[in-house]
């Protein structure tokens, strides 16, 4: 390939083209020795070549993704090996030619695009390649805890959806919002951890009357406020703040002791029953939910349980939006990429997880509330590992006509 053709190619069209070249000339020689590349134990015993080299690049032949077979592909060095192996046991060298010019172009690449291997690997965990972000997310979990000097394991966000028993148009919705083993890394005044908002589709305050209750009402607390589900919340509970900005309400927590001797778990709770509409109406034509990040976590563990006559919900569409400086989530660039999907776990599923204690008990509760048992409703899961801060996932599906 010549020059002026390669620097007229898009960096995802030459990765692809590279990488797939350097899998069909591995391939080819693998048949030119009668090597199986589906046995890579054999051929390392066959060619006493080093178990990991084999299992890469049985990996690679076998890869029908370019980008995942990026990380995959040895260094010069171990590239040599196998040649020089494969050369021994009586190659041909036109099989051995062309694989060393496919490594030649997958490195002409790289330095026409990234520059260095580890640049590459950035660019394609950037780009939702492979295992998306992952390299990405975990090293701004542990940047973000440490400059923001605070850091939770489980962000916690449970939706609730039945039709209102008396109002056919409308939806009963109750929510969960949590975080799991939040520690503080210095002494951390104040914190944001829940917003809550009641919009139409354009953002705009909806001003039908909201009649949250708490899901765990204890006696004394002023209505709706703050639903702190007390019983699940353990460790040192900080005081929580609560202050209102425009149409929204924002939970803050207080401070307290830094590491382990201030670990805390915190869950809130409420049920607002005929809160939202069921059909499309001249100010709404789809239904969102929002699990915000606001707090540098280990994972998000995002359900939407949904009554089994709201067969509308199972359309949904999810998105990540980065938030940084307030940005709204209509700007392409904030939109980040999130491979995960949602899982449905069926009618009546056992909904309980390792990563939340007692989980179940309190979805149980949240639905009580509502006058359900679980039996009547579908979960349906997202689970994401080191979910960027800050960010939301938001859940949308299309609001159906009245009948």
């Amino acid at each position: 390939m010549t020059q002026a053709v390669i620097t007229e190619l898009k960096f995802d069209d030459h990765c692809r083209r590279s990488v797939h070249g350097l899998r069909g000339a591995l391939l080819e020689l693998y048949r030119a020795v009668g090597a199986d590349p589906a046995r890579p134990q054999e051929v390392s015993r066959r060619y006493r070549l080093n178990k990991n080299l084999t299992w890469k690049v049985a990996r690679i032949i076998g890869a029908e993704d370019a980008f995942e077979a990026v990380p995959l592909i040895p260094g010069p060095g171990g590239l040599d090996i196998l040649l020089d192996a494969m050369a021994q046991a009586g190659a041909p060298e036109d099989a051995l030619a062309r694989v060393r010019e496919a490594i030649d172009e997958f490195d002409r690449m790289i330095e026409v695009h990234t520059g260095d291997r580890n640049q590459l690997e950035l660019v394609l965990d950037s780009m939702g390649a492979g295992r998306p972000m992952e390299i990405s997310r975990k090293a701004a979990f542990r940047g973000n805890s440490g400059i923001w000097g605070i850091q939770a394991g489980v962000r916690v966000t449970a939706h609730f959806l039945a039709p209102n028993p008396d109002e056919p148009g409308m939806l009963d919705l109750a929510m969960i919002g949590g975080l799991t083993r939040v520690r503080r890394l210095r002494p951390v005044d104040r914190w944001p951890v829940f917003q809550l908002r009641h919009y139409n589709d354009d953002g705009s305050p909806d001003p039908r009357h909201m009649r949250r209750e708490a899901i765990e009402p204890e006696p004394g607390d002023a209505p709706g406020d703050p639903w702190l589900m007390r019983s699940y919340c353990t460790g040192a509970l900080p005081e929580i703040h609560l202050s209102r900005r425009g149409d929204a309400t924002l939970y803050e927590i207080g401070d307290g002791p830094v590491g382990r001797t201030g670990e805390f778990s915190c869950f809130f709770g409420f049920a607002d029953p005929a809160c939202v509409p069921r059909y499309r109406d001249a100010s709404n034509t789809v239904g969102e939910m929002i699990s915000s990040v606001s707090v540098p976590a280990e994972t998000l563990l995002f359900d939407l349980f949904v009554h089994e006559s709201l067969t509308e919900v199972l359309g949904l569409e999810a998105e990540m939006h980065g938030t940084l400086g307030g940005a709204m989530d209509g700007v392409g660039s904030m939109r980040l990429p999130m491979p995960e999907r949602f899982k449905d776990l069926g009618l009546g599923a056992m909904v309980d997880t390792p990563l939340v204690d007692r989980y179940a008990e309190a979805a149980r509760a949240a639905l009580t509330r509502l006058g359900h048992t679980p039996a009547g409703f579908r979960c349906l899961r997202l689970i994401v590992e080191h979910p960027p801060m800050s960010s939301r996932v938001v859940v949308r599906y299309g609001l159906p006509g009245a009948p």
